[in-house]
């Protein structure tokens, strides 16, 4: 009797220790349901991260090209993306290594990559946009950023050509720009001039090959070469704009200015030329 005693004390003791932690047999249920649901959640959170980053799962096969773009296609981003190595998945691409590949294109100005669940990645892009051509080889933005797209995709594009110094690109278009500003200011309603070439060199010194205009339509084949020098180039030029209606009005009709020097201090030289009549068959 006196061993069974002590084997129920030791139980109420066990008994009582539990309820210390435990207040009611309900509570210490609901913990162990706790523990196995904390449990399953991490299972199924790895079992899912396990699955995400198997190759043959949320491969970004899916391209979607977005912005303000002419030149950039899909196919230059998928080869772009290509260049990285195989496509990776929703949670394995870093999209920053694809941004820095789609920046290599020399007419990206900017670019925003992200992805959409569940496979597919939209590309920004934002491209320079050109004003002139410059040294014929590269494009000049208005802000005379320096850029080049594939001669291809640039074959119907007409755009004033600028020649000039390396490194001179951006002194040269501000230049240019107030020259294009006095042509626009000075127009005559019957006639104007459109600047369709101008050069500089190491000096500073300018040339023009401007096209006359007459009503809004401009005369192809008819472009007058003007020498500005170095020195006062843009009140040389609102001199040529001043004076051109009425040097046009004295020539002969089949008559047209070559070349026009305006470097003197008085006055201007003016080379003229016949124009060849075509006849008709």
């Amino acid at each position: 009797m006196k061993q069974v005693r002590q084997a129920a004390h030791r139980r109420e003791d066990k008994n009582r220790r539990r309820l210390l932690i435990f207040r009611n047999t309900e509570q210490l249920i609901g913990f162990l349901f706790f523990i196995i649901i904390i449990f399953i959640c991490i299972w199924v959170v790895q079992s899912f991260k396990n699955w995400m980053d198997d190759p043959e799962q949320m491969v970004l096969s899916q391209l979607t090209l977005s912005g303000e773009y002419t030149y950039t296609t899909e196919n230059d981003l998928r080869e772009a993306i290509l260049g990285l190595g195989l496509p990776n998945t929703y949670i394995g691409q870093d999209v920053n290594d694809i941004q820095q590949e789609v920046m290599r294109f020399p007419w990206v100005k900017k670019t925003s990559v992200r992805k959409q669940w569940p496979n597919r990645l939209i590309v920004y892009v934002e491209e320079y946009r050109p004003a002139l051509y410059w040294n014929d080889l590269f494009l000049l933005d208005e802000n005379g950023n320096i850029f080049s797209v594939p001669l291809d995709r640039i074959t119907k594009l007409q755009l004033p050509r600028l020649y000039g110094p390396e490194g001179k690109a951006k002194s040269a278009l501000e230049t240019y720009y107030k020259l294009e500003s006095l042509s626009k200011k000075l127009v005559n309603n019957q006639l104007a001039l459109q600047i369709k070439v101008a050069i500089t060199d190491e000096r500073n010194a300018w040339q023009l090959m401007v096209e006359p205009c007459v009503s809004g339509f401009c005369l192809e084949n008819q472009e007058i070469k003007l020498l500005l020098g170095n020195e006062n180039i843009e009140q040389r030029y609102q001199q040529f704009i001043k004076l051109f209606p009425e040097i046009q009005s004295r020539l002969p009709e089949n008559e047209r200015i070559m070349v026009a020097d305006l470097r003197y201090e008085n006055g201007i030289s003016v080379q003229k030329e016949k124009m060849v009549q075509k006849g008709i068959n």
